[in-house]
């Protein structure tokens, strides 16, 4: 297998130190941290199945649904500013 050589800052290498799993290398922990882009519908799709998202919380959807039709006060508090 090819292998390329890469330069990292500190803070980059000890935050993927720390995804790295026993027995795994750098390069298994990019490929599973960074999947493969998408570039269709279907492979959306696909990616999906085989990776559905977490749930979400339904305190966190119900507290979205209520403060749905509700005005920005956006340009009041610019104007206060």
């Amino acid at each position: 297998m090819a292998t390329t050589t890469i330069a990292l800052t500190e803070t980059a290498y000890r935050r993927l130190k720390k995804q790295k799993l026993p027995g795994e290398s750098f390069s298994d922990v990019v490929i599973r941290e960074i999947p493969e882009p998408c570039e269709t519908c279907g492979e959306v799709l696909d990616s999906l199945r085989r990776d559905p998202p977490a749930p979400v919380d339904p305190k966190r959807i119900d507290a979205l649904l209520a403060g749905r039709g509700r005005r920005s006060n956006r340009k009041a508090l610019r104007k206060a500013a």
